[in-house]
């Protein structure tokens, strides 16, 4: 017999996110209360912005979240 388990949702420090100058995908996913899917896409479409690493992982930047919250 195979077992689900129950995805958990992270649980984060809110202040301690909003004093970083970049979040990972999760992160502000998170803060927004969205899937991080939805924050891919809107880096994709501009509405926030973002940097890659070196490996191609996106970090969004704390300042372009900050209008929506």
């Amino acid at each position: 017999m195979t077992t689900t388990k129950t995805p958990v949702r992270p649980s984060f420090d809110r202040a301690a996110l909003l004093k970083k100058d970049r979040l990972r995908i999760d992160e502000a996913a998170w803060l927004l209360g969205c899937h991080p899917d939805t924050i891919r896409r809107y880096v994709d479409q501009d509405k926030l912005r973002a940097k890659r690493l070196p490996g191609g992982e996106r970090r969004v930047l704390t300042e372009s979240i900050r209008p929506y919250l």
